[in-house]
């Protein structure tokens, strides 16, 4: 196989992970109703998702700059994601910490556009995967200390965690790559795009899995400050 029919295959398989995202949107659709609080949240990210994808590839087709549609989406997705793990997230100092941990995300990302906005796509896709990777640590921390028997394959927010779990990884890695090896050109363009794309339909997969087994329970913070209060009135 040549580079070339190889690179067409990668930019077909970019295209497949942007339409990707209809299946968790239909899903949504059809099992919105069933949705607790922080899972009616998080399906917004399928709008989100859906927007900045179109945005892209059609800046991309007719201003020949796609650059902020990807900032855009990076941005969107950080603050979506924090206002769900805000729900879920039950010690107060760790949505303490969230809140401090977001606010400086954002500032460094706005701090960045002083390197040129091509850095700044970097920076704010770095930013994105080391903030959510750490709230989705932190969800998964939660869960094996809880006491209750319930499946953690059967918990939307674990399965949306695993997934950003391997999308951090995986993006950090191709970053890490084209640092310590110095690749440029259009080989590590496209396998940058492999990596990306890869990462992304692996998200797709698990956050697909996350609606499809939401059930409407009572989001966990609710839960314990209804049972503290139980306790403290009897």
């Amino acid at each position: 196989m040549s580079f070339e029919q190889f690179e067409a295959i990668v930019w077909w398989l970019v295209a497949v992970m942007q339409f990707s995202i209809l299946v968790p949107m239909a899903v949504v659709w059809w099992g919105q109703r069933h949705f607790s609080a922080p899972v009616k949240m998080l399906s917004w990210y399928v709008y989100i998702s859906a927007f900045f994808s179109l945005g892209a590839r059609l800046s991309a087709i007719y201003l020949h700059n796609n650059l902020f549609f990807l900032i855009g989406f990076n941005i969107a997705k950080v603050l979506l994601l924090a206002a769900v793990y805000r729900l879920v997230l039950t010690a107060p100092r760790t949505r303490w910490v969230l809140a401090i941990a977001t606010l400086a995300a954002l500032g460094v990302v706005a701090a960045s556009f002083a390197l040129g906005v091509p850095r700044a796509v970097t920076v704010s896709r770095v930013v994105q995967c080391a903030l959510l990777a750490g709230f989705a640590l932190a969800y998964l921390e939660q869960g094996l200390n809880r006491t209750d028997s319930g499946k953690f394959s059967g918990d939307p927010i674990w399965l949306l965690s695993v997934g950003q779990l391997i999308y951090s990884a995986t993006t950090v890695s191709t970053f890490s790559i084209e640092i310590v090896t110095l690749f440029e050109g259009s080989i590590f363009n496209t396998f940058s795009a492999l990596s990306f794309s890869l990462a992304s339909l692996v998200f797709n997969y698990f956050l697909t899995l996350a609606f499809l087994r939401a059930t409407p329970d009572i989001p966990v913070r609710i839960a314990v400050a209804s049972t503290e209060s139980r306790l403290v009135a009897s």
